[in-house]
């Protein structure tokens, strides 16, 4: 059904893809990916970590990992040796896409729509990631009329893409989307929930400027409700007003934490 081929002239040198070698049916399954049986589940501090200490694998861990959890990615059990498990890593993006994931298995990729012979096989990289992607500002090759730009991971956000995709996203990006209802922060924030107690915690993940809306609470303002930790009064790196917006008072670089005097606020 699908043939591998060379793509260095669309993707730069030894990049390859896949295209399709019969025609498929809309709604046919083109392949059942084994990723999530074989792969590690590691945290974006781990993986950093990783990178840090053995910069070689930097680009092996970010374009080979996914994420499962807002704070957990899947890589490759063979990532030492920088090898994939499952060719299914050789489905390009495309803003256009002809692929995605079938809703009842976050494992089967299924077509869109009809593929003709020879054409590219592509799924969206926003059915898979949020903002918090390793890849987060790769430059789009897609070529397409509506094509991006640079891969932000942020179209989940957009009411209009959740129409038209939302069947086609991992469980994981399905799970964002209905959270949005109650749960909204930054797109240049991410939740980090690997930490000894497992209690999750709100960061920057690009730098915040004095006075951005970073957060945005749906019903009782609580810690639990968008992870922001309490502190106290003078030593909170963010204030809610009376919309039940939640704004930066200082400058807060990535990585750092954000925090809110919960005080009178309940």
């Amino acid at each position: 059904m699908v043939q591998l081929l060379d793509a260095h002239e669309k993707y730069g040198d030894g990049n390859q893809m896949l295209v399709a070698a019969e025609p498929i049916a809309t709604g046919e399954k083109i392949w059942w990916c084994t990723c999530g049986d074989d792969d590690y589940m590691m945290s974006r501090d781990e993986i950093l970590h990783l990178i840090e200490t053995q910069p070689h694998l930097k680009n092996f861990l970010c374009f080979y990992s996914y994420m499962a959890e807002d704070d957990m990615y899947m890589i490759p059990r063979s990532f030492t040796a920088q090898q994939n498990n499952d060719e299914c890593v050789l489905f390009n993006h495309s803003c256009e896409p002809n692929c995605g994931f079938d809703s009842g298995d976050g494992n089967t990729i299924v077509a869109l729509r009809p593929i003709a012979i020879g054409e590219e096989l592509a799924y969206d990289y926003h059915f898979l990631e949020t903002e918090a992607s390793l890849i987060r500002g790769l430059e789009c090759k897609c070529e397409t009329p509506s094509c991006v730009g640079r891969i932000m991971f942020d179209r989940y956000r957009d009411e209009d893409f959740q129409k038209q995709y939302y069947q086609y996203m991992s469980p994981y990006l399905q799970s964002r989307v209905r959270e949005l209802k109650t749960k909204w922060y930054s797109s240049k924030c991410f939740t980090r929930s690997a930490t000894p107690n497992k209690t999750k915690s709100l960061h920057a993940l690009e730098w915040i400027r004095t006075g951005e809306v970073v957060a945005r609470f749906s019903g009782l303002i609580s810690a639990e409700n968008h992870f922001i930790r309490a502190a106290e009064e003078g030593e909170a790196t963010c204030a809610v007003n009376e919309h039940k917006q939640v704004i930066a008072l200082c400058d807060l670089p990535p990585e750092a934490e954000l925090t809110l005097n919960y005080h009178g606020k309940l």
